[in-house]
């Protein structure tokens, strides 16, 4: 083992210092030596395709990025090339749809200025990729940017029309109406989805994918997926072996896991919403993701007022239940809270956190 690290370590010193000075042959053998010694790492893969572009080998060079990306575990760099590559090659569908998934793997660490730069690229490419274009609509509300807020719902309402759903096209008109009541726009829009099918059919609709094709184009946004589930369960455990050593605190640790839940429900995809409410889970989502925001910043009624909007807008996850019950006990509303905590009992694993809390703010 001593001896293939050794190697490795030589062949991949080799191999960037050729790229420095773009000889790019013999950097693809060194490359490709570090690879025989270690086949399941990132960073010979991402040197190869350097190495590969440099010899004008484009699709060479678009595998080893995409293997790179496979095998980086959440390395947002080796995703950006995937697209950028696949951009250049004309393959602008593909792209879209890395570009999106990378915006995913941005918005799971937060870095949402990222995210956001991720899916514009995305729909400028593929106007009609409808995720990229919700995720928008969410962190555009989430951030009170009420005209790009406005405009991407406008734009789902628009796909929607198009693919002739328009029961979902006019849920998503009336969702930009609440944001801007009276917009002349968004009135406009109404009623083109409700009378003037028409009107909406400038762009001829989009031929079916062959399964083949459309399995190809998921490939990518899935191996990504599975990427960030994996840089998040190591960076969980990487941040649990860290932390300081402490009594295990019950509310703390039902707190916690209920931020985990809300986070799940922020990204579990649902395009047929069923839950009756007068909100889409665009919306609740926008408003969970603010609740969010502003209990990480200590922002008490802030964040119950964000909260407060989502459960009356239609949501019933328990874990959101039980977070406003325990912002109402930090804020000294003993009678919602209570109120609240009946609620989120449905799920008895928050019972001993909720007692626990009631006995310490009595």
């Amino acid at each position: 083992m001593a001896n293939n690290v050794a190697a490795y370590q030589k062949a991949m010193k080799l191999g960037e210092a050729y790229s420095r000075q773009g000889q790019w042959k013999q950097a693809f053998q060194a490359f490709r030596s570090a690879l025989a010694e270690f086949p399941q790492r990132p960073e010979p893969y991402a040197g190869l395709g350097d190495a590969c572009f440099g010899l004008k080998m484009v699709d060479r060079a678009l595998e080893s990025y995409k293997l790179a990306a496979r095998y980086s575990r959440g390395d947002i760099r080796y995703i950006q090339q995937v697209a950028d590559l696949q951009e250049r090659l004309g393959q602008l569908s593909e792209a879209a749809r890395t570009y999106q998934a990378a915006g995913e793997l941005e918005l799971r660490q937060r870095h949402l200025e990222a995210a956001v730069a991720n899916w514009e690229r995305a729909v400028r490419l593929e106007p009609a990729l409808l995720g990229a274009h919700r995720r928008l609509a969410m962190v555009f509300q989430r951030q009170d940017n009420v005209r790009s807020a406005v405009r991407e719902y406008l734009a789902i309402a628009r796909i929607l029309q198009l693919r002739g759903e328009q029961d979902k096209a006019l849920q998503m008109c009336q969702a930009a109406l609440r944001l801007d009541p009276g917009s002349e726009d968004v009135l406009l829009a109404m009623e083109l989805v409700q009378h003037g099918e028409q009107a909406l059919e400038s762009a001829p609709p989009q031929p079916e994918m062959a399964p083949e094709e459309a399995a190809e184009r998921e490939e990518m946004a899935e191996t990504v997926r599975q990427i960030a589930q994996t840089f998040e369960q190591e960076q969980r455990l990487w941040q649990a072996e860290r932390a300081p050593s402490q009594p295990d605190d019950p509310v703390a640790l039902a707190i916690s896991r209920a931020q985990d839940a809300l986070a799940e429900e922020i990204f579990r995809e649902d395009e047929d919403d069923r839950t009756g409410g007068p909100l889409s889970k665009l919306e609740r989502d926008a408003l969970l993701g603010q609740g969010m925001d502003f209990q990480a910043r200590g922002q008490t009624r802030q964040a119950i007022t964000c909260y407060e909007k989502a459960i009356a807008g239609g949501l019933r996850l328990p874990a959101a239940l039980f977070t406003l019950g325990i912002l109402y006990l930090e804020d000294g509303q003993r009678d919602r809270a209570k109120q609240l905590f009946a609620r989120a009992a449905q799920d008895s694993s928050y019972i001993p956190a909720i007692r626990l809390a009631w006995q310490k703010h009595s």
